[in-house]
């Protein structure tokens, strides 16, 4: 169930993004400061901006929030506004959030808040997020031109783009550098040993920009050279599919003398030594898929 704080907060960035909008949400901040400590359902509802690859948004003519666009009212096993909004897709249009993934533009951002009558129990405000599809749903619901929703939905071309990106990183004696991740909540295999990388941010030219920022920050790694090895799809917490690019790079040097700053631990392994590993997500079948392939890998590897 999303919470006035959790709220508060989402506002607050969205306006730090859109500071021209201030006087239109107004009341909308009014509200959720005087709500603060209001028990129930936070009084909000929430969309989802669905937008397939030519261009058009899902329509849902009987909206229950009149907007056109799948909505709801959070409740109580919603994890946040965004699960909301994917909620109200499934429930509406048949369309699981395996099927859409995030868009570069936000992210988990909504693209717009939209005051609400906010009377009588009636919500103060509509947060709208914005999907692209991951796949081809069947769905009955019809799809109309973006451009009747306004210049910031226009915008959305709808083609997904890795917006994650992974390293494989070896060494010249065939071995692989793995990170032992956090064990605590919200993080993606807590407690399982990963392949270095994380998440597109603003200011992220390509999925190369996204891995080399990620290696520099997390452990202080700044390889010669990266190559594309393959791109794959995982899920994320709320069921999203997310699109990884995975890189391979060749490095030489000692993990313990990293500055890792997220994360437990880095360590090479030997591809035979991985299965016996916690792993995360597709590490194990990564691992194996490269050495398999990489010549420099094969032969260390088989001389060990």
């Amino acid at each position: 169930m999303s919470s006035r704080t959790e709220l508060r907060s989402i506002l607050a960035s969205y306006l730090a993004r859109h500071p021209a909008e201030s006087a239109r949400l107004t009341l909308v901040k009014t509200a959720l400061a005087a709500a603060h400590a209001a028990p129930g359902p936070a009084p909000v509802t929430c969309s989802a901006l669905v937008v397939d690859r030519s261009g058009r948004f899902l329509h849902v003519p009987n909206s229950p929030t009149g907007s056109g666009l799948p909505g709801t009212r959070p409740e109580d096993g919603d994890r946040s506004p965004l699960a909301t909004a994917l909620r109200a897709v499934h429930e509406q249009t048949g369309i699981g959030p395996g099927d859409l993934c995030l868009t570069p533009h936000y992210l988990r951002a909504p693209i717009d808040i939209t005051p609400g009558p906010g009377t009588a129990g009636e919500p103060i405000a509509d947060l709208r997020f914005a999907f692209y599809l991951a796949h081809t749903p069947h769905t009955e619901a019809p799809w109309r031109p973006t451009a009747e929703l306004g210049s910031k939905a226009a915008a959305l071309d709808g083609q997904a783009v890795p917006l994650n990106a992974s390293a494989l990183i070896h060494n010249s004696c065939g071995e692989y550098l793995l990170h032992l991740r956090d064990m605590r909540d919200g993080i993606w295999a807590p407690g399982c040993w990963a392949l270095l990388g994380g998440g597109y941010e603003p200011g992220d030219l390509t999925p190369e920009d996204t891995i080399r920022r990620e290696l520099r920050e997390e452990a202080g790694i700044v390889p010669e050279q990266l190559e594309t090895f393959l791109d794959e799809e995982i899920r994320d917490a709320d069921g999203l599919t997310m699109p990884v690019r995975i890189f391979s790079a060749l490095w030489e040097g000692d993990p313990a003398r990293l500055p890792l700053t997220e994360g437990v631990m880095l360590a090479w392994f030997p591809p035979a030594t991985v299965p016996r590993l916690r792993l995360g997500g597709e590490t194990l079948d990564l691992v194996q898929r490269h050495a398999s392939i990489d010549p420099l890998v094969r032969t260390n590897s088989r001389s060990r």
